[in-house]
């Protein structure tokens, strides 16, 4: 208003700089911040297809890479396994996030000078919740393979956006608010599109298990009726063979039983997993004083306002993939480590491409709306929900356009479709909430 800028001319402020000139957002800034968060799930959603085999991007197709070594050349005789491509992928994230917030940030001197400057507690802290936040997505893949796809991944992202969204409510105090209480309720009609969607994967999952029984159980009934007699004469044999030298018959081969794991242990996975992602709030929280001063005048060169949120991104993004990269390199324990380097060119290529730079890239997005386009006291609160519940939705669209559900029943396809569209009414209600908020 006309008495903030005078009091800015007198104290010889630039508009710019003037706290209250900030916080007024307008409306392109706005309907950006909300766009934004959008684009950012789309990417979010997209990244982990380059590790599906039928894409042949991070991994090869499963036909490839069974045939016989002797019709590959020596590249291909080294192509990657999912866990040599994971670890490519996050160390190559890694070095490209280093590169791009140091560059964003101001260069080297800039970063330096904010981190010398900045209380040790709070650099401490920022590391803690980045590593913890690694952990979290190591506990989310297991939550996913011991769980299941369909409870794994909705109800891990479920616990996530309700924590990650009512923890700056609440530290904003704007819970209590018109626009608070529309976001809550967008965020739970979002949960209500999760669970059906996980629901319709249950199902899916179950049909297939059910499917797949039937027919090894017809392949077994086929084979056995050709060998009956010739699996009894070798019994006899080794019966023989084991009575003239005292030693018992040999064992039938054990079958390897499914593993069942109670429901408790599947929740609390899950329950894990969510929290210790949802740390990546707390380092932003406790790292306010980074940004403060990078937003500030003093020390060598400047960082934009843009590149403010970078300095916390420098030490997330390096350190969170520390405990995937060793997870990646045991599990992948038995195949040389010269896969790495060794396998087809275009494979490191398409990890970057087809990896690397969405993975990146809804990153920084989500910052830009969060640090910069949106109301402040909103801004995480709104863009977190908008980012988690369009990378669901994607994912779930890129599912039906793969051709994953063709085999599925009715009822799994009506409640998948049903949750995607119960997930764009939450987005919708929670975009609305802007238009509520009293700044």
């Amino acid at each position: 208003n006309k008495t903030s800028v005078e009091a800015c001319q007198r104290k010889q402020i630039p508009l710019k700089d003037s706290p209250i000139i900030i916080m007024s957002n307008s409306a392109g800034e706005i309907a950006g911040g909300l766009i934004i968060p959008v684009v950012a799930g789309i990417l979010n959603g997209s990244w982990n297809a380059a590790f599906s085999p039928a894409a042949n991007l991070a991994v090869a197709p499963i036909d490839q890479s069974s045939s016989s070594s002797a019709k590959k050349d020596t590249r291909q005789q080294y192509d990657l396994s999912h866990h040599h491509a994971w670890v490519l992928f996050q160390f190559y994230s890694a070095i490209a996030n280093i590169l791009l917030c140091l560059f964003w940030a101001g260069g080297p001197a800039r970063v330096s000078y904010i981190v010398n400057e900045a209380p040790a507690s709070s650099v401490w802290l920022i590391v803690l919740f980045s590593i913890l936040m690694g952990i979290g997505i190591l506990l989310f893949g297991e939550a996913c393979r011991i769980s299941g796809v369909g409870m794994g991944t909705n109800l891990t992202i479920g616990i996530i956006v309700i924590l990650g969204t009512l923890l700056p409510l609440f530290m904003n105090q704007q819970a209590a608010t018109p626009s608070g209480g529309m976001i809550i309720g967008g965020v739970v009609v979002s949960c209500i599109g999760l669970f059906f969607s996980m629901r319709s994967l249950q199902i899916r999952t179950k049909e297939e298990q059910i499917k797949g029984k039937a027919t090894e159980s017809i392949n077994n009934d086929e084979v056995g009726d050709g060998t009956e007699s010739i699996s009894n004469d070798k019994m006899e044999d080794a019966e023989e063979g084991a009575a003239g030298t005292n030693e018992p018959p040999p064992e039938e081969p054990k079958t390897d039983e499914p593993k069942t794991h109670s429901t408790l242990l599947k929740i609390t996975l899950c329950v894990l997993a969510a929290v210790f992602s949802s740390t990546l709030q707390f380092a932003f929280v406790f790292g306010s004083d980074l940004i403060k001063i990078a937003e500030s005048p003093g020390g060598p060169g400047s960082t934009p306002k843009s590149g403010s949120a970078a300095i916390i991104w420098l030490f997330v993004i390096p350190l969170s993939t520390i405990s995937s990269i060793t997870y990646g390199l045991y599990e992948s324990r038995k195949l040389p480590l010269k896969h790495l380097w060794r396998c087809p060119i275009s494979r490191h290529i398409k990890i970057f491409i087809f990896a690397c730079i969405p993975w990146i890239g809804h990153i920084h997005l989500y910052g830009i709306a969060a640090n910069l386009l949106l109301p402040p006291h909103i801004a995480a609160a709104v863009a977190w929900p908008i980012l988690m519940s369009t990378t669901v939705a994607w994912g779930m669209i890129l599912s039906l356009r793969l051709g994953e559900w063709k085999e599925a029943s009715k009822d799994a396809q009506t409640k998948q479709k049903l949750g995607l569209g119960i997930l764009a009414v939450g987005i919708v209600v929670v975009m609305a909430s802007v238009a509520l908020y009293d700044q």
